[in-house]
Formats: C-alpha cells, sequence, structure tokens
C-alpha cells in the first residue's frame, strides 16, 4: 500500500493534491504568509479587488481566493469554508505546508460580551475549545492561543486603522462553537459569565492547530449580531450595513499594511 494516498497523512501525493484542489497552488510554492475567512474572500472583501489595487499590488485569481504579492513578498488570500469541520480541513491543509509560516483569520461573529457593539472588532489572544472537531488530532485540552508576537503586532495596527469609524477594537476572550444551532441562550449566557465576548465557528480550529504546527496565527473577527441583546443574525445583516462595510475595508487595509509595508 502506498501511504502517501492516505489522506489524512497529508504528505507526498496526497497533501499535492489537496493543496491543489483547494488552493490551487503547489505546497512547494504556497507563500508564507496566508489570510483565511470562512467566506469567499471577495464576499469578506467586498472592495478587495480594488483595494489590492490601490495600494500597487498585484494579484491573480486562484482556486480559494487570490494569490497578491509585490517585488519582495507574497501572499494567499484563500476561503476555509464555513462551520468548524470544513474550516479543520482546509486549516489542517495549510499547517502541513512547510512554506506557510503565519496564518491571519479575518471573519464575523456573535457579540456576547456586555461592552460589545455590533461593528466592533475582537482580536481574540485565546479562544474556548468547544468546536469538537479535532478530538482525533488534538486532546480537548489543547490550547487555542494566538501567536503572542503576531496578537501584539496586529491589534494596535486595526486600532489606528478603525479609529475614525467610532468601533470598539476588544483584545478578549472568544469561543468556536461546533455548528449554528449549538448556540443556546444558557451556552452563551455560561461563556459571557466566563468572560468571553464573542462567538464563532471557526476560530478555535485555527489557533490549535497552528500551535501544534508550530504556525503563528492570530484572528481578527468584525461582530455581527448580538444574540444576548436582541439582535438576531438575520437581523443584524440589515444594521449597521455601510459601517460594516468599512470597517471589513479597513481590516484589509491592516492587514496589507502589515503583510507588504512593514520595513
Amino acid at each position: 500500500m502506498n501511504n502517501d494516498l492516505t489522506y489524512g497523512e497529508l504528505r507526498g501525493k496526497a497533501l499535492k493534491w489537496v493543496t491543489e484542489f483547494g488552493f490551487g497552488l503547489n505546497p512547494a510554492t504556497m507563500p508564507a504568509s496566508i489570510v483565511i475567512s470562512p467566506a469567499k474572500v471577495d464576499g469578506c472583501f467586498e472592495d478587495f479587488r480594488s483595494t489590492i489595487t490601490q495600494k500597487a499590488l498585484d494579484f491573480r485569481k486562484v482556486r480559494s481566493g487570490f494569490l497578491v504579492w509585490n517585488d519582495q513578498k507574497s501572499a494567499l488570500f484563500c476561503e476555509g469554508g464555513i462551520g468548524a469541520s470544513n474550516f479543520a480541513d482546509s486549516t489542517s491543509v495549510l499547517c502541513h505546508c512547510r512554506n506557510v509560516e503565519e496564518i491571519l483569520f479575518v471573519g464575523t461573529g456573535g457579540g456576547i460580551g456586555k461592552r460589545v457593539e455590533t461593528g466592533d472588532i475582537n482580536i481574540p489572544p485565546s479562544c474556548v475549545r468547544l468546536d469538537k472537531v479535532l478530538e482525533i488530532i488534538l486532546p480537548p485540552e489543547a490550547p487555542a492561543n494566538a501567536d503572542e508576537n503576531l496578537w501584539k503586532t496586529l491589534k494596535p495596527m486595526v486600532e489606528m486603522t478603525v479609529r475614525s469609524l467610532g468601533v470598539k477594537v476588544h483584545g478578549e476572550l472568544h469561543a468556536t462553537v461546533p455548528f449554528f444551532l449549538s448556540e443556546t441562550k444558557e451556552l452563551l449566557a455560561r461563556l459571557q459569565s466566563q468572560g468571553v465576548v464573542s462567538v464563532d465557528m471557526e476560530l478555535s480550529v485555527l489557533y490549535a492547530l497552528a500551535a501544534y504546527y508550530g504556525k503563528k496565527a492570530a484572528g481578527i473577527i468584525r461582530i455581527g449580531d448580538l444574540p444576548l441583546r436582541g439582535l438576531p443574525t438575520w437581523k443584524s445583516r440589515f444594521h449597521k450595513m455601510k459601517l460594516k462595510k468599512e470597517v471589513h475595508r479597513r481590516i484589509l487595509e491592516s492587514i496589507v499594511s502589515y503583510l507588504f509595508e512593514q520595513s
């Protein structure tokens, strides 16, 4: 039996196939920096192409997103899939690519902290792991923390970029739940009492896998719904739409500055 074709081992032909199928790149040409979102890149950042062009960067479409570069550096902006299970597959592939050094996450989440408003940002230093999809690889107690240096670099950059919008940038505890309908009032109230200010269905998967495989990771969560305060998902989609779109555009500006403009 050719063990290279065992998908879960992610080496040799198996790694090459899943990387090219999922991301449109060979593992050997994968850039060191990855920006991943659960949704499509130009759905997460509606003005993605124009923002990249304004920054005088080159880009080309690849299977799950865009490869962006200048004369010194390249980065992959890609889609990871919605939900912990889908996101675990994508993140695991990236963590097995030797060239990948850092993975930045951008997504939306529910706000459950008492001081959190829709449109705010949370850049969590750590996550409560309720994702339930990594037990085969990691024990439940395995930590899900951002890379400390990356977190310390990104947070002030994002704060400076969105300051004029009047939104808060939090740096507090986050939780990832296994699926959308697991967000009961009882669970969210318990997480709130533990100091959690935001929830989603993906980020702890990245933090845990990145720590396990020796990659740097940090996540940026833009707050959408406020499920404990009467702003459910179906209402939040139409609430402060202009502000939320601008918040995402400025998050992209912050990431581009971090990746391509630092000396």
